[in-house]
């Protein structure tokens, strides 16, 4: 039995009758509609609203034993999981939304093979494998992992931020799934002797045969995982595989809101390439003097990492802060070309040792010693350029991330998402070189970009992207932008 079905189809529905008791107002009020209109509404929104079980004697997926190729893959997920308090990837997320998707490539004693992985609740499914995974990375110019490697694929589902944020809801998933992307490339540093980070994967084929598209999915970026160093791991034990090959989809609604959304941004999502860049080892804000790579102590420091509740009023002590910005000389090897126009400012309220201002952070994450701009903002000015976010009143310093506007827009929305990207994963590492000194930290994406703009002295042609706020810890138990407001935007 199909029960969606049944609503209206499977079962005769019978002529409703219309309410005869009407208001009398139905023609005469702007947007009411006659008595048989509203009850065609009501039924056609009822069946739009009701769901569909899988029919009896379709395939269902079958219990298999968890693939010894697949344990190094969830040992990662498992580490990037330490420290969690939901169980996911210890990673930031705007709203703690969390909208993306994993999928692991193996290549076994059966061959190649491609999983989805859910780490919140340790399950994974075989999706595919043979033939049709090697040709879907072949065309794309991705290499087989090799025998005790893997590929992660991170997908992004806008729809899941967007519900909550509206349109800038897919600003914030890009840069979710830039926080899991150096989280998870800083933990496979340590874990493995080769981890590379392919930002610009040709992912085209192998979405297709995922059906990512189908599913609101967009591909967003690579982790190229091999060579693991003889070390302990954390135990996989807890994980379960399920096979879903010959399992067919579950319907979904043709025109529910997340379609809707979707079929609105497509005009504006672009194909992947069709070949993929080699990944260069070097920091993302550009020049500088580099860190060594996926550092073992930013790693350690990822299950330690919080974003702060709110700020204390104690202001922030300049060593804490210089530390804290080294993180940004963290070469990472990456795919993303050199971008000159990028940079990222300090803008300076409340730090010992360091007039008010704005200071150029330099490719290593030093403070410029003079700063450019001047403009000092009260507490008020935080809260009303950060939309009303009364718990960052306190806060000490923030790190604009900004780029050139030609830079961004020149290549569409590929610019945009690159630009988020960059700035995901440098704010990331802001987060693990606070965490070291004590500092109290944690990004925003609500705020008044112009506001922000003018305080920290950038060009005309600068587009501010995101912001990291730092200072010293609070005392609030309660993370607003948890709640179901999106108190980031003004809701209450």
């Amino acid at each position: 039995m199909n029960d969606k079905a049944s609503v209206m189809e499977g079962r005769p529905t019978g002529r409703v009758e219309a309410d005869s008791a009407d208001d009398g107002n139905a023609g005469t009020v702007p947007g009411a509609r006659s008595a048989d209109a509203a009850v065609d509404d009501a039924l056609r929104f009822w069946q739009q609203m009701s769901l569909a079980a899988v029919p009896d004697g379709v395939p269902e997926p079958r219990r298999i034993e968890l693939p010894e190729e697949l344990h190094g893959a969830l040992a990662l997920l498992e580490a990037s999981a330490e420290g969690s308090l939901h169980g996911g990837p210890s990673a930031p997320s705007a709203g703690a939304l969390y909208p993306y998707e994993t999928y692991v490539v193996t290549n076994g004693a059966r061959g190649p093979r491609v999983f989805s992985v859910d780490v919140t609740r340790r399950a994974c499914r075989l999706l595919h494998e043979g033939e049709q995974v090697s040709d879907a990375l072949n065309r794309g110019g991705l290499a087989l992992p090799t025998p005790d490697g893997f590929l992660v694929l991170i997908a992004v589902r806008p729809w899941m931020s967007i519900r909550k944020y509206d349109d800038r809801g897919y600003l914030y998933a890009q840069l979710d799934a830039a926080h899991l992307g150096t989280h998870l490339l800083c933990l496979a540093g340590r874990s493995h002797r080769r981890a590379q980070w392919l930002t610009r994967a040709a992912t085209g084929r192998l979405g297709s045969l995922l059906r990512l598209s189908e599913h609101h999915v967009v591909p967003h970026s690579v982790l190229l995982v091999a060579d693991r160093i003889d070390a302990g791991q954390p135990s996989v034990s807890a994980w379960t595989c399920t096979d879903w090959r010959g399992v067919p989809p579950v319907p979904r609604a043709g025109n529910g809101s997340e379609e809707r959304c979707w079929r609105g941004l497509l005009p504006r999502l672009q194909s992947p390439p069709d070949h993929s860049a080699e990944p260069v080892l070097r920091p993302l804000l550009g020049g500088g003097e580099a860190l060594p790579s996926g550092s073992g102590a930013l790693a350690d420091l990822a299950a330690l990492r919080r974003s702060a509740r709110d700020f204390g009023d104690a202001e922030l002590p300049l060593p804490s802060l210089r530390e804290a910005l080294s993180a940004l000389g963290t070469a990472l090897d990456t795919d993303l070309p050199a971008s000159g126009g990028f940079g990222a400012t300090l803008v300076a309220r409340r730090v010992t040792g360091l007039a008010p201002g704005a200071y150029p952070v330099l490719g290593g994450g030093e403070i410029a010693a003079e700063p450019t701009a001047t403009a000092h903002a009260t507490a008020e000015d935080i809260v009303r350029i950060c939309m009303g976010q009364e718990q960052l009143r306190d806060t000490c310093a923030a790190v604009v991330f900004h780029a050139r506007h030609q830079d961004i827009f020149r290549r569409g929305m590929r610019g945009v998402d690159e630009a988020l990207l960059r700035s995901g994963a440098l704010a990331h590492l802001v987060y693990l070189g606070a965490t070291a000194t004590g500092t109290a930290v944690t990004t925003i994406g609500g705020f008044d970009a112009g506001r922000w703009h003018s305080l920290a002295g950038l060009a005309d042609e600068d587009e501010v992207l995101y912001v990291t706020m730092l200072g010293t810890p609070g005392t609030s138990t309660v993370k607003i932008d948890r709640l179901q407001p999106a108190h980031a935007h003004g809701q209450r």
